[in-house]
């Protein structure tokens, strides 16, 4: 190539690429269409094109077996008596005869997604080409004296535009019946093969997708797919012939559970969940830029818990690594100190950074290094210290965010159908929220059934979903708590007898570092923390908790003696302003028709009248996992108001049982049913005027309701 050549070349890449849209090119950016290989390969490689040549080949072969041998079919749908109807081919068109690359080009191009006006435009061109093979079969077939059909899922009023174009490439057409069978009221083939199959003996059928074969390759996860393809292994390259398809297909709408109202970034985001991929060292070559790949980290950075003195940083590796963790003041970079790390395949990967020495009330800025290659992120990194306030000044105003019910799909796992979790987009409006600390209300993680049958099955989900993209600047922005509920302590309504507690509580106690979890001889995941002047108790509601189906006795409980009596203990000795106690279930609800606290009525008077007896004020009660949000309200005979704010789902399926539209303990505007939301909480005020501001926003950050909540509402006086 001259001079000239390669500045024309320059020149016409450089036009190219200002017609694609600005945001096709930001770092770390999904592109707006990333089928730009497959449909390069459909258009360019000479081994696509010699394996439908291939495939044609081989279906001319089978074609003259199949003649000879009257007990042959290859239509499932074909009846009884067949052996002497007339014989015929059935081929499908779209990427089986007619080659559309050029319309999925188009979309790479224009950075879109298929459309069925622009599709229906393309149709109308009449311009599709032969796939390779495909006429020279066909009138191969027609010469035999078989007859050729021609089944397509595009709609009929582009059937003769279809038509115009195979007669045009030379495809044959019969004159004695209609051989152009368009969609009809279903996309599902089997209906228009059977209706052949009254008249016709079927030979072979030819088609780039499962459905052009059997209908049963039109259901199902990816995995039930395969299934279904290995059950007719002796049908394939014989009775049937495929082509491939790497541009579109079912087997790329089946990995985000065909739910194609959702946004390209969701779709990408359920094909990234889906990718295996090997634990390999980054490329060496100084071509690539390593310092925007990260290749070495699978998640995090996670401020953990903070205190006066000290914090933690939790993140995790791709595989055994070096980590080392340099922080400073973030007012004061010339002096900083450094923490390394030593992250190993038997720990999950996990480094966990217990820095201590800091000073109160400061904010620090890090950076991470994984042997010796920087990771570059697109935020800062950044943990507070809090401030030694006692004595000196007023409380310190604050916010935390909330939530519970977080599930990542990954369809090879999932329930087929609609993909469970959703709105994504909620993890960055969360981001965007300030807040000093995240409190997660459990159900953090879904474990599903290949999960929680082993510690490594538990291990899996938890890092798949803390891996979750959309998820990382979250966990980055803030500190966070966290406590669990059935899902990410085990089964769908897990209780004490799940086998695999202690492992799952290991696997917990790594992803979600703390001071300390449990109390001497009572395990658990509940703990204690303080954030200026409120005192956190988070509650584990798995570990000590009878089965739902054991006798409504006095032996009964959801918490268990022990952790009832460290709860209790930390009320009456705790100082605090507030006192709020985290819970993966509703505590207060006196409607109790899932796995709330009501259920257990006598445990749920015995805290109320705890509460009363030893007035202990300040009290507000948090919990998730009912699939709604609510405030509720109640009030104990001698007692002030308990508040429970129930916060549910963040990216789990919403709901609402509408048997509780009428809760009387509801207080009013705050039932969130059938969306997804989180929670914030505000704490303000000056000394002895203290106040929590309540609010519950929506998947774009939007406020839905918020409720004020005066200290002095909360107290015997």
């Amino acid at each position: 190539m001259n001079k000239l050549s390669h500045v024309l070349l320059a020149a016409a890449v450089l036009a190219l690429a200002l017609t694609i849209p600005l945001a096709q090119h930001g770092a770390n950016r999904a592109p707006a269409n990333d089928g730009l290989n497959s449909t390069l390969y459909v258009q360019s490689a000479a081994e696509y094109r010699a394996a439908c040549m291939q495939a044609y080949a081989l279906a001319r072969l089978n074609l003259e077996r199949a003649h000879l041998d009257s007990d042959w079919t290859a239509a499932i749908e074909q009846g009884d008596d067949y052996q002497a109807k007339k014989p015929a081919v059935i081929l499908d068109v779209d990427e089986t005869v007619l080659n559309n690359s050029d319309y999925q080009g188009w979309t790479v191009h224009a950075g879109t997604a298929f459309g069925s006006a622009t599709w229906n435009q393309w149709c109308e061109q009449r311009k599709a080409e032969a796939i390779a093979g495909a006429v020279v079969f066909c009138k191969y077939a027609h010469k035999k004296g078989v007859t050729v059909f021609y089944l397509t899922n595009r709609d009929a009023k582009v059937g003769e535009a279809t038509r115009d174009n195979l007669k045009a490439l030379g495809f044959p057409f019969s004159d004695e019946v209609d051989t152009m069978r368009p969609r009809t009221d279903t996309s599902d083939k089997s209906p228009r093969r059977a209706d052949i199959c009254k008249d016709y003996r079927v030979l072979l059928l030819v088609g780039d997708a499962g459905g052009d074969f059997t209908s049963e390759l039109d259901t199902g996860s990816a995995w039930q797919r395969r299934q279904t393809a290995e059950k007719y292994a002796d049908w394939w390259g014989q009775r049937w012939i495929i082509l491939p398809n790497p541009m579109y297909g079912k087997w790329e709408s089946t990995l985000y559970d065909n739910d194609y109202g959702l946004s390209v970034a969701e779709k990408r985001q359920f094909k990234l969940a889906g990718l295996r991929y090997a634990n390999i060292d980054a490329p060496s070559a100084k071509t690539v830029d390593e310092s925007t790949l990260n290749p070495l980290l699978k998640s995090g950075p996670m401020p953990a818990y903070a205190d006066m003195t000290g914090a933690a940083i939790w993140l995790q590796t791709t595989q055994p690594a070096t980590v080392e963790l340099r922080y400073w003041v973030e007012t004061r970079p010339e002096e900083e100190w450094s923490a390394n790390a030593e992250t190993s395949k038997a720990g999950d990967c996990i480094a966990v950074f217990r820095l201590g020495e800091l000073d109160f009330g400061t904010t620090y800025a890090y950076s991470v290094s994984i042997n010796g290659k920087p990771v570059e992120l697109p935020y800062a990194l950044r943990f507070r210290t809090q401030p030694h306030w006692k004595w000196r000044m007023d409380p310190p105003d604050f916010s935390f965010t909330f939530g519970s019910c977080m599930y990542i799909n990954e369809p090879a796992f999932d329930r087929p159908g609609k993909p469970y979790g959703g709105d994504f987009e909620l993890l960055e409006a969360l981001a965007d929220d300030p807040a000093e600390f995240m409190l997660w209300l459990g159900d953090n993680t879904y474990t599903r059934e290949p999960d929680w049958s082993s510690e490594s099955g538990i291990r899996y989900r938890y890092a798949h979903t803390r891996a979750f993209p959309q998820l990382q600047r979250l966990l980055a922005t803030r500190q966070n708590y966290a406590i669990w509920d059935d899902h990410d302590y085990g089964p769908n309504d897990a209780d004490r007898a799940y086998a695999f507690k202690e492992e799952s509580l290991r696997v917990f106690e790594d992803y979600w570092p703390a001071h300390r979890y449990g109390a001497p001889g009572a395990p658990g995941a509940f703990q204690r923390f303080e954030w200026g002047d409120v005192e956190v108790f988070t509650l584990d509601d798995r570990w000590y908790r009878s089965p739902n189906k054991a006798p409504l006795d006095d032996d009964k409980t959801m918490f268990g003696k022990a952790q009832l009596q460290w709860l209790f203990d930390g009320l009456t000795n705790s100082v605090a302003t507030f006192k709020l106690i985290a819970c993966g279930g509703q505590v207060l609800n006196p409607l109790h028709f899932y796995e709330g606290l009501g259920s257990i009525p006598a445990e749920q008077k015995r805290i109320q009248d705890f509460i009363v007896e030893h007035k202990i004020e300040g009290v507000v009660f948090l919990s998730g996992d009912r699939h709604h949000s609510e405030l509720l309200s109640v009030t104990p005979e001698g007692g002030y108001p308990l508040y429970e704010y129930t916060c549910s789902p963040l990216t789990a399926g919403a709901g609402g049982d509408r048997r509780e539209a009428d809760n009387p303990a509801r207080v009013g505007g705050t039932w969130v049913t059938g969306k997804r939301n989180y929670g914030k909480v505000t704490v303000k005020g000056k000394t002895g005027d203290r106040r929590l501001v309540l609010e519950c926003k929506d998947k774009q950050g939007e406020l839905l309701w918020t409720h004020e909540i005066k200290r002095s509402e909360l107290s015997f006086n």
